[in-house]
């Protein structure tokens, strides 16, 4: 059994020149050499990476492995890498054999081969990584660009204290603020919400669901002027740290549109029933004056009866002015109420006052 053991031993590789080569041959980075401007020796990674062997890399300069639009920053880097200037390895690109661009990093440094001068190069395939990050990048130049030229207002705060991490130009544009007014300061702090409690009750819905759309609520602007916007917000997640996102829109001007074409509506209702009901007033009004007229022709000089026709003639004027009203105007009445001025409210009468 001894014997065995140290059988098994003596078969393992011991620490000599074999150990190097077996960590070049199954190495997970290209390994090479350059010496006098070719390769000497490369790694089955660095076959695998680039798609040359080492027959064939030998019939190439080492330069047209790399992109020519990187060639001359990755040559000054590698002056500066052999003269002990730089330890952080190059990113540059390089054109495999089947013509694909991959991004690697790199690392040279100097050695002697067989007796001779030479380089002892190192890389890695990084190009799932830079693609990856090259995404995150674009999708991130992207959000910043929606997130700063969206617009409706769009903030990023802390979620409890409501802090401004981050603001839009349109946030500052439509509150009045300055940048330097906002970042740093609560909403609270500032005043923005008009009713606290309302923040309050949309903070508690958002750490429930994780999300508000569009919650009416009224803001405050640094002047003072409260507005209604429609606020919606989502809890994100940056740098392993939960924010608040929030986009509010103003409806301020379509808030108060709204309740204009409301009352005109209603007023329109009002007027169409008015209308209706002088309509019926007319055949009763008119056998009243009738009456009256036929009263005046036997008692000329009786004054209560040429005062009761003259009320009868307002009356019916008033009627036609209501029934055609085509725009109106009000006038104060009493305690505040508005009433709508008769008077002025349409010019078309057919019966002129006696």
């Amino acid at each position: 059994m001894k014997n065995l053991k140290a059988k098994e031993i003596s078969a393992r590789p011991q620490l000599n020149t074999n150990l190097v080569s077996i960590l070049f041959k199954y190495s997970p980075i290209g390994i090479y050499v350059v010496s006098n401007g070719k390769f000497k020796f490369v790694n089955p990674e660095f076959k695998k990476i680039t798609g040359y062997s080492l027959s064939e890399v030998k019939k190439i300069p080492p330069q047209t492995l790399i992109h020519p639009e990187d060639r001359e920053d990755v040559r000054s880097k590698f002056i500066e890498m052999v003269k002990g200037e730089r330890e952080k390895p190059v990113s540059h690109r390089i054109i495999d054999k089947n013509g694909k661009i991959k991004y690697i990093l790199e690392s040279i440094t100097s050695i002697y081969y067989n007796g001779e001068l030479a380089a002892l190069g190192f890389f890695q395939d990084n190009t799932e990584e830079f693609l990856i990050k090259e995404q995150l990048r674009s999708s991130e130049e992207k959000f910043q660009k929606a997130f700063l030229l969206c617009p409706d207002w769009v903030v990023m705060t802390t979620i409890d204290e409501g802090i401004y991490m981050e603001v839009n130009q349109a946030f500052l544009e439509t509150t009045g603020y300055l940048r330097e007014e906002v970042i740093g300061k609560s909403s609270v702090e500032l005043g923005i919400w008009v009713n606290p409690r309302e923040r309050e009750e949309l903070n508690y819905l958002l750490k429930k669901y994780g999300k508000v759309c569009n919650a009416e609520v009224q803001f405050r602007k640094k002047n003072g002027e409260i507005i209604d916007v429609l606020w919606s917000a989502h809890v994100i997640e940056c740098c392993n740290e939960k924010y608040l996102l929030a986009v509010a829109r103003d409806i301020t001007e379509l808030k108060k549109a709204a309740q204009e074409r409301m009352l005109r509506e209603k007023l329109q209702g009002v007027l169409e029933m008015a209308g209706a009901a002088c309509h019926e007033m007319n055949q009763p009004l008119q056998n009243m004056i009738f009456i009256v007229d036929e009263l005046i022709l036997n008692y000329k000089d009786d004054k209560n009866i040429k005062e009761l026709k003259k009320q009868l003639d307002r009356i019916r004027e008033l009627t036609y002015k209501v029934e055609n009203i085509s725009q109106y105007s009000t006038k104060e009445y009493i305690k505040g109420v508005k009433i709508i001025d008769i008077d002025k409210a349409s010019s078309y009468c057919p019966i002129d006052p006696k």
